[in-house]
């Protein structure tokens, strides 16, 4: 019982977080510890030499190590509908995290591994109740189903509002867009929570 009081407590007067300075020696817009997992140059912000920063080019799903556009490193992109969030790899290592909102239940984001099927700058979402034209920024991840830009609420992990589709803000989405290829690996896992993020892993926590 104590245990639980505890946990509500936390949720309902979180401690403020304390700022972590992420170091960056070359100022090339990657920090540190993720220069020396993809092998780049720590004291050399341009490490192939090809007149852009390493961080612009992981950015932007290129590999940093050859220059040339080379876009050889395998990138995948990850979704949890347990928590409501997307992590994006380059050769396996995770240079970025957001968060999105997936198909409510009944509509469910589809789990599974799929691929990069197509992309669309603009695609217009029109069904019962709704329409959302010139939508930005959209991935298509098996047959209309999409990653994709929503201007139209701001739930990003907190809880599902799709009709399947997984919802980004168009801040990560352009982000998402740019980085990923047709044919890129697309991984789902999880399951849809009920309601909101926290109160879902709070229920589940209480019921232990």
């Amino acid at each position: 019982m104590l245990r639980k009081f505890i946990i509500i407590i936390c949720l309902l007067f979180p401690l403020p977080l304390l700022a972590v300075e992420v170091l960056d020696t070359d100022s090339d817009g990657l920090s540190d510890e993720l220069e020396i997992a993809l092998g780049t140059d720590v004291y050399n912000p341009d490490t192939d030499g090809d007149t852009y920063p390493d961080g612009l080019e992981v950015e932007n799903g290129y590999n940093p190590l050859k220059g040339q556009a080379d876009r050889s490193l395998p990138r995948h992109v990850e979704v949890d509908k347990n928590t409501q969030q997307m992590k994006w790899f380059l050769n396996n290592i995770q240079v970025g995290q957001a968060p999105v909102s997936t198909g409510l239940i009944g509509m469910d984001t589809p789990s599974g591994e799929f691929k990069i099927l197509r992309k669309r700058p603009t695609v217009n979402y029109i069904g019962r109740n709704y329409s959302y034209l010139n939508t930005k920024w959209n991935l298509e991840f098996k047959k209309s189903y999409y990653l994709h830009g929503a201007f139209w609420h701001n739930q990003f992990g907190i809880k599902p509002m799709s009709h399947g589709c997984v919802n980004i803000a168009y801040e990560n989405a352009e982000k998402i867009y740019r980085f990923m290829s047709v044919g890129d690996k697309v991984v789902i896992t999880g399951k849809t929570p009920s309601g909101k993020v926290q109160v879902a892993s709070l229920k589940e926590e209480i019921k232990r």
